[in-house]
């Protein structure tokens, strides 16, 4: 049974509405060039960074100087790891979804590193309306000319599938 143009293009439309969301993420690598590492002031990094859910960090190491550990906050903030210990994320480029809101607290588990100032908190934000105000009443704070292009090139790319399967049709 072959597939018509109509319906091929119909399918693709769908598929192109569910990516849309997933094109407004955001990939931080965290602590930019300097990456996951020591004597990085990760509060600075964070500052004026807008963390949604879908967003995601990537923390690059080399592979077994440092690790990444998900903590709550008191663990933050005594650098104790977790009782477990098998959380550790060790790959040197790992990524981590945003997947819920609220506070998140990461820190480097090997000996001294979180005392060292090798830890980082973010709030991750519920993605709702793009311009809906944030918890006391101010508005969010436009998105960054990074952001901007990166979505805009997703977009473009969307557009441009759309429009030629639109030809398609003709």
């Amino acid at each position: 049974m072959a597939i018509s143009t109509s319906h091929l293009f119909v399918l693709l439309s769908m598929a192109v509405v569910m990516y849309a969301p997933s094109a407004l993420a955001t990939n931080y690598t965290v602590g930019d060039d300097a990456g996951w590492s020591i004597n990085v002031n990760y509060t600075l990094w964070a500052q004026g960074k807008m963390f949604n859910v879908g967003d995601m960090l990537i923390f690059n190491y080399p592979p077994g100087d440092h690790n990444v550990f998900k903590v709550n906050g008191s663990d933050f903030q005594n650098c104790t790891l977790p009782k477990d210990g098998q959380n550790a994320l060790t790959s040197g480029s790992d990524v981590i979804v945003l997947a819920k809101p609220g506070k998140k607290w990461y820190i480097c588990g090997k000996e001294g590193h979180c005392g060292q100032g090798q830890k980082l908190v973010i709030n991750v934000m519920d993605m709702g309306p793009a311009n809906s105000p944030l918890p006391g009443g101010t508005a969010p704070p436009p998105p960054s000319a990074a952001t901007k292009a990166v979505v805009s090139a997703q977009f473009g790319f969307v557009a441009l599938v759309v429009a030629v399967l639109g030809m398609m049709m003709l």
